[in-house]
């Protein structure tokens, strides 16, 4: 009896048989009708599917033609992305004057992402960082040229990326009566450290190749500016609003700090059994937050030393970045994130909370954060390529056999490339240059396939 293979392959030896006859030349009327393409690909589907048992695969066709149609934000900044943000950071240093066309700011520009260190960094996360210093470059090359035409000298532009050492380390959490705790990598020091080399290596090319220089900063970085206090002062006062708004499936503003007893660093990850003391004009409130071993442990808003201790979910401390960001008049800040928080992510979570916390504060008035939006790199059903908590272990496993697992992380493709020049990033590095000079590219995504005839093979059919 046959295996399911075998009889898949004996089918597609059949219809391929038929195409070797010469139509030319005269030949016994054949057994079967001359299949149609129809059913060859779909034979060829079978044969994939049946090809590795243990591990059956998908076959998908495509005709190698890419189209980039208008719409939306590619027919809106079709042309050019630089300008209209330059534009709006110069209004930004004069709000109240009459709108300004041209110049350059004058105020130092900062390029931002972040990145939870969980992983050595995969394509989608790679692409963020490139697209981190193209942009970088764009901006300060256009303010050169404007400078080189009689305009103001440029201020300087660089990168800041920001490690949120606060995400919580797999395996080290645990749930109690129903109440998730987290162990953050900050208070792991050896999960924080492992994959380290690789983003340092990874940003040290781009700022090369780019000219851009960067630092890096920690959530501590974060909650050490002298405004936070008072930020989360006003969450703590707003708090009904604010924690369903920014937590729909809990409820609670998700404001964390680990519990300080050296070896512990257990922290409540949603916030719910917090304790608020909210202040006032004269004085600080304070959190009171609950550990499962050790108790309560207090932050106090008015000591600086504590407030760094905070930690905050996603929302929670876009929010409160986006409103430091907007309070900054030294210095101008564009983010850069994935396209994944687009949309009602931003309108709910952030936008909508920051045109309250105007309003009710006088603060930033007409003011709102500047974002640019990274493509998502995709897998074939249009799913990101990630490499969070939510994805299963061996997800991807089938990008090795596709040859295209060299995406799943900074360390394969290095392996792919060979360390000694970047190969492997410089070849993601140009194709998003080409993003940046033909900007309607950044309002797509683009999956595997696309990235493995660019990056990996140099063909692609435009």
């Amino acid at each position: 009896m046959y295996s399911s293979r075998t009889s898949a392959i004996q089918e597609l030896v059949v219809l391929l048989t038929t195409l070797l006859e010469d139509p030319a030349q005269p030949s016994a009327p054949s057994a079967q009708p001359p299949p149609n393409y129809e059913d060859i690909l779909a034979s060829i589907q079978r044969v994939s599917h049946e090809l590795i048992p243990e591990t059956p695969l998908s076959t998908m066709f495509h005709d190698g033609q890419v189209h980039d149609p208008l719409g939306g934000g590619a027919y809106a900044f079709q042309n050019d992305i630089v300008a209209p943000v330059l534009r709006a950071l110069l209004n930004d240093e004069m709000p109240c004057a009459t709108p300004v066309e041209t110049g350059n700011p004058t105020r130092k520009i900062f390029v931002h992402a972040g990145l939870q260190p969980n992983n050595s960094p995969h394509m989608g996360t790679i692409v963020v960082f490139c697209l981190v210093f193209a942009f970088a470059q764009a901006i300060r090359g256009r303010m050169l040229a404007t400078a080189a035409a009689g305009g103001d000298a440029p201020p300087p532009v660089a990168v800041l990326i920001t490690f949120v050492d606060t995400a919580p380390v797999k395996d080290q959490g645990v749930k109690l009566k129903g109440i998730h705790y987290q162990r953050s990598y900050r208070d792991v020091p050896d999960a924080l450290g492992r994959y380290m080399a690789d983003y340092q290596e990874v940003l040290r090319f781009l700022s090369l190749w780019s000219g851009v220089p960067f630092s890096v900063a920690v959530q501590s970085d974060l909650f050490s500016n002298p405004v936070m206090p008072s930020l989360v002062n006003y969450m703590i006062s707003q708090r009904a609003i604010l924690g369903p708004q920014l937590s729909p499936k809990y409820g609670s503003l998700a404001i964390r700090a680990a519990c300080p007893i050296p070896g512990c660093g257990l922290v409540e990850k949603h916030g719910r059994l917090n304790e608020y003391q909210a202040g006032d004009d004269n004085q600080y409130g304070s959190i009171t937050f609950h550990c499962p071993v050790h108790g309560s442990h207090t932050v106090r808003l008015s000591r600086s030393e504590e407030v760094a201790r905070l930690e905050a979910n996603t929302p929670t401390r876009n929010l409160l970045r986006s409103m430091s960001h907007l309070l900054d008049t030294s210095a101008h800040h564009i983010r850069v994130t994935g396209s994944d928080y687009t949309g009602m992510y931003q309108e709910t979570l952030l936008y909508r909370p920051l045109a309250a916390w105007s309003g009710i504060t006088g603060l930033a008035s007409g003011r709102t954060p500047h974002i640019l939006y990274a493509p998502l790199i995709t897998d074939w059903s249009g799913a990101k390529l990630s490499k969070s908590l939510y994805v299963r272990d061996g997800a991807y496993g089938f990008m090795k056999l596709l040859g295209t697992g060299a995406f799943c992380s900074y360390a394969q493709l290095r392996d792919r490339f060979g360390a000694d020049n970047g190969e492997g990033v410089r070849k993601v590095w140009e194709e998003v240059q080409r993003w940046v000079e033909d900007p309607k590219k950044l309002f797509r995504t683009f999956s595997l396939a696309y990235l493995q005839r660019v990056i990996l093979h140099n063909n692609l059919a435009q």
